[in-house]
């Protein structure tokens, strides 16, 4: 295979056994990479790039501003409008005022563009291990891709964020719903797909059961064999 993506839940070890599987096979390993290179297209920070980074929105939200605020297309300039719109509890931060010498500026559709447009270019390129992005989606049609996910039972991955990232269960469990949601919401809101269905992958690990080395090694296994 020359390009793998792999989906995974927060908790799972996911980003750990991408990261150790990109080593193993000598590629290239591509997760934060994509947010980097996507800032410094747009001349923003990455923690503007982060506001939309693998965050999707609910079915209604997601409406509303599809209904009162159409994506400004990539190169023209943001609306001069209130920015927000506080009956339906929507704020629209990237409405706002063009500043005089701004010469860049970083929207949801032209994250939406780049991102697809970065992980398309890796799977063209291959040797490459990319995480998350909907890249399962993206690269759905590529020959030589591979797609996995990687899972584990919801008390594992509340006791794993309790201890790696000094959190009580109700703040563990909180972040671990809010990262589910955001994955499914983005993949449903635009792709058209259900970060769920079986289907989007060819192979599925729950870390619950096999050890995070052990499922290095198994992936490059079935690699190897593929």
């Amino acid at each position: 295979m020359n390009v793998i993506t792999v989906a995974r839940q927060l908790g799972s070890f996911g980003d750990w056994i991408a990261e150790q599987l990109a080593a193993k096979l000598d590629y290239e390993f591509i997760d934060r990479r994509l947010v980097e290179e996507i800032a410094s297209i747009t001349d923003t920070s990455v923690e503007e790039v982060e506001r939309y980074d693998e965050k999707g929105e609910g079915r209604l939200r997601f409406f509303l501003k599809k209904l009162l605020v159409p994506e400004v297309a990539p190169g023209t300039f943001p609306l001069s409008a209130a920015a927000y719109a506080p009956e339906f509890g929507l704020e629209f931060p990237h409405m706002r005022e063009h500043d005089v010498g701004e010469a860049t500026y970083l929207d949801r559709g032209t994250y939406q563009l780049l991102i697809t447009t970065l992980v398309q270019d890796f799977g063209q390129s291959g040797k490459a291990v990319v995480v998350g992005r909907a890249s399962q989606v993206v690269l759905a049609d590529f020959p030589n891709a591979c797609h996995v996910k990687i899972i584990a039972p919801l008390e594992t991955r509340i006791e794993r964020l309790m201890q790696t990232r000094d959190m009580d269960r109700e703040q563990a469990q909180k972040l671990i719903e809010q990262h589910d949601q955001w994955r499914q919401s983005y993949l449903r809101n635009f792709h058209r797909a259900d970060w769920n269905d079986p289907l989007l992958y060819d192979l599925t690990i729950n870390t619950g059961r096999i050890d995070r080395e052990d499922a290095v090694d198994l992936l490059a296994n079935f690699l190897a064999e593929s």
